[in-house]
């Protein structure tokens, strides 16, 4: 495919930016009115300016292309924020954005729409002495006044007066003269692109010198447009900027010279450049469908999509096949073969029936002698042949039989003695045991279910010894459970090994079944105890263990499958099963490896409320503080209670009882630690109506929230609080909590107390809840 085949996709695109531009000079009447704010001789024209910079450089890492073109843009946007070159403009009236960012695995591109040519002058107002100090009651300068101007290089003449907050105080503006856009942005550029940070870069010209992801080879950087536009020119790593970039690797040879924005997506396309992501996702996407029958469907995977719009500048898809033969391997593997390792889209029936064809993605204009497709097709051809030797090879020996070689397996060298996946295996049975039987007793599992549990756990890891996994580790799991089913493990133990890696996130799905899900919490809980036991917990943006991942999925499995499970108790379980079933006591220390776990579950449970459940922070924060009848851990539940609060928490009533328990715990605060006893108060010593109403309603209303929040209805037990508004009201509006008669002053604390405890913070604590209600909330 050529260029010119493109064409209408070419021409729709400069059509775009020509309505573009169009719409921002017609604007321009509106935009030069505001000329007066930048001095009576400071031209504007905003289509005359635009700002384009390119760095060019060797292939960036498709993983990396999105994130540094998103932070490229940020950058400069920043900078020409704080240089004062972006003009003010009324963002309702200006829809673009100020800036366009564009990539391509060789280059990362910005286009500002409108620069100014030249900062405002800027004037600053210098704040000085009072104006006591500084004259005299004759109305001359004091010292201090002279003090001041010298200071500044001013004449006393020059000062003024300001009215503060503080009082009237001396003054000097002084303003600093604008200097031009050409001046300013080859000292701001250079540190704006070797400011970006990659997760891996590299120095090529020195150790010691500044790091880039790839070497930069070429810079573009153009100010203006059309006839007015001007190379920017700077140097960075021995790279002189220029108003040249470079096409096509393959199909472009030498300079190509750009004269504004408008000559450079022409000419770039011309060059078999498409800078634009989307025009190059709509390519893929359109050429892979046109290779396919209508019978045929690709497989629907947006992270290979994603990879290949980031890793080609002029993308054109082939169709490729394999032998029907290979189609007896299970679909798992040979898609995984397809995508992880050669990056290729699988083809499937409108049934949903694995098809014998590829769509490969190339980097290059097209393929007209079928050279690069049978190229492709040998390829997978002999990656596939691998995968068959291996499903064959590894099913001569059953799991049941590999067990043993687990024993020289490594799964993390710190622990030590019990350092292999078979001491794994051990532990996470102890942990698989504990959580059976809780789920027993819940009446959530029965016996069969536990069996299945155990001997899944037993297996899961099998598969680990394979040569499927160690020639493609990503399947791992997913192997186990499907040489499990044709190994005749019953469905439930095979869907469990294939299933006990997921959730690999917060975002991820769950196992299908229960007995999943335990097989997958009793590893994950064992990964986390045996990384805080190695000394290898999360500090700060470093988790060399990947301990988040495994805590997300701990508390997304416990709050969505593994309904009621108590965290906080089963991680108190952990060290005793641990320690047991690896064959060894529990050393010292053992006790504090529980609530480190603990902790460090209540932080990954915040983070499931916020951002999976999408909770605001003070619903989540207000839900996550131990409450009387709420003291542990049960993720489930503390889900439940935090989307019951957010439903409830912006009604009138709510918001106030909010206030009121706020009001109570600084009551409480400020009281004298003598007078905060526990107990209850005593109603022989309430003598005003408004405490003994408010006595009345406490008594009667905790009794409800227990019952209400016994039977799970959290949402009716928050509004049953809010009933206790009017008497909470006027207690506070009629009692003296701190009265001098002390007996009175305890026994009202004391009511307080019993207040806070059994009804501000039996379900959540609504003093951490911010009282701002939403507008149009529902009463």
């Amino acid at each position: 495919m050529t260029p010119a085949s493109r064409g209408s996709k070419v021409e729709i695109r400069n059509s775009e930016f020509e309505t573009r531009n169009s719409k921002i000079e017609n604007r321009k009447p509106n935009l030069e009115g505001r000329n007066a704010e930048f001095g009576p001789n400071f031209e504007f024209r905003i289509s005359n300016f635009g700002l384009l910079l390119e760095v060019g450089c060797e292939e960036i890492p498709a993983r990396f292309l999105r994130d540094a073109e998103r932070s490229l843009g940020e950058r400069v946007h920043a900078a020409l924020s704080e240089a004062r070159l972006l003009p003010k403009v009324d963002v309702e009236a200006v829809r673009e954005p100020p800036l366009r960012t564009y990539s391509t695995p060789r280059r990362l591109v910005v286009h500002v729409h409108a620069v100014l040519p030249q900062q405002p002058d800027k004037v600053d107002e210098i704040l000085g002495p009072p104006v006591k100090v500084a004259v005299d009651a004759e109305g001359r300068y004091t010292r201090a006044a002279e003090s001041f101007a010298q200071k500044n290089s001013a004449r006393l003449q020059d000062l003024t007066r300001t009215t503060t907050p503080k009082g009237e105080y001396l003054a000097l503006r002084k303003t600093t003269q604008g200097r031009s856009a050409h001046e300013i942005l080859p000292e701001i550029l250079p540190a704006v692109i070797l400011g970006l940070s990659f997760p891996k870069s590299m120095y090529w010209l020195e150790k010691s010198g500044p790091r880039f992801v790839r070497p930069i080879r070429w810079v573009l950087a153009i100010l203006g447009e059309g006839k007015q536009a001007k190379a920017v020119g700077f140097e960075i790593l021995g790279v002189e900027s220029g108003d040249f970039t470079f096409g096509h690797r393959v199909h472009s040879k030498g300079r190509i010279v750009a004269k504004d924005f408008s000559d450079y997506q022409a000419k770039l396309r011309r060059a078999y450049v498409e800078f634009d992501r989307e025009n190059r996702r709509q390519t893929v996407v359109n050429e892979a469908n046109v290779l396919l029958e209508p019978s045929l469907k690709l497989i629907d995977d947006a992270e290979l999509e994603e990879w290949t719009v980031n890793s080609t500048e002029w993308p054109s898809a082939i169709r490729g096949g394999f032998d029907e033969r290979f189609l007896r391997l299970p679909r798992e593997i040979l898609t995984t073969v397809m995508r992880d390792h050669q990056k290729y889209f699988a083809v499937e029936s409108r049934q949903g029936k694995l098809e014998p064809y590829f769509v490969a993605i190339l980097n290059v204009d097209s393929d007209e002698r079928g050279l690069i497709r049978r190229g492709h097709e040998r390829v997978l051809r002999a990656r596939f042949r691998d995968a068959e030797f291996f499903w064959d090879t590894d099913q001569r020996t059953p799991l049941r039989e590999r067990l043993p070689w687990l024993e020289k397996v490594t799964y993390q060298a710190e622990l030590g003695s019990n350092a292999s996946y078979a001491d794994k295996v051990r532990r996470m049975e102890g942990i698989a045991k504990a959580i059976c039987h809780t789920l027993e007793g819940q009446g959530k599992a029965t016996a069969s279910d536990t069996a299945h549990a155990l001997r899944a756990v037993q297996f899961c890891k099998c598969d680990l010894t394979t040569q499927m996994v160690q020639e493609f580790p990503e399947l791992q799991g997913i192997v186990g459970g499907l040489y499990a089913r044709t190994q005749l493990e019953p469905r439930e133990v095979a869907d469990a090994i294939y299933d006990h890696y997921l959730p690999q996130g917060a975002e991820d799905r769950c196992p299908r079944s229960l007995v999943g899900a335990v097989v997958s919490l009793a590893d994950k809980l064992d990964s986390v105890a045996a990384g805080f036991e190695a000394g290898l917990e999360p500090t700060g943006s470093g988790d060399p263990f990947a301990l988040r991942r495994a805590g997300n999925g701990i508390v997304k499995l416990a709050a969505e499958v593994l309904v009621g499970l108590d965290l906080t108790v089963l991680t108190q379980q952990i060290p005793s099963v641990r320690g047991a079933d690896a064959g060894e006591q529990a050393a010292p220390g053992r006790g504090g490896l529980s609530q480190k776990i603990e902790s460090f579950l209540r932080e990954r449970m915040e983070f499931y409320l916020r951002e999976t459940a999408r909770l605001r922070y003070d619903t989540v924060r207000a839900v996550l503080r131990p409450t009387r009848i709420h003291q542990n851990l049960v993720p489930s539940v503390a889900l439940c209670r935090a989307r019951a609060l957010e439903r409830v928490r912006d009604t009138e009533d709510f918001v106030a009882l909010a206030a009121a328990a706020k009001r109570t715990r600084n009551i409480r605060r400020s009281a004298d630690v003598a007078d905060i006893v526990s107990g209850q108060a005593d109603p022989k010593l309430l003598v005003e109506d408004p405490e003994l109403d408010l006595y009345a309603a406490y008594l009667s209303l905790g009794r409800r929230i227990e019952r209400l929040s016994e039977s799970g209805d959290f949402e009716e037990a928050f509004r049953a609080m809010a009933t206790i508004r009017p008497q909470v009201d006027r207690f506070f509006e009629k009692v003296l909590v701190m009265t001098e008669d002390a007996t009175v002053r305890k026994n009202r604390l004391m009511l307080l107390l019993r207040l806070n405890e059994d009804v501000f913070t039996s379900l959540a604590d609504l003093a951490e809840i911010v009282a701002e209600p939403r507008s149009g909330s529902a009463g």
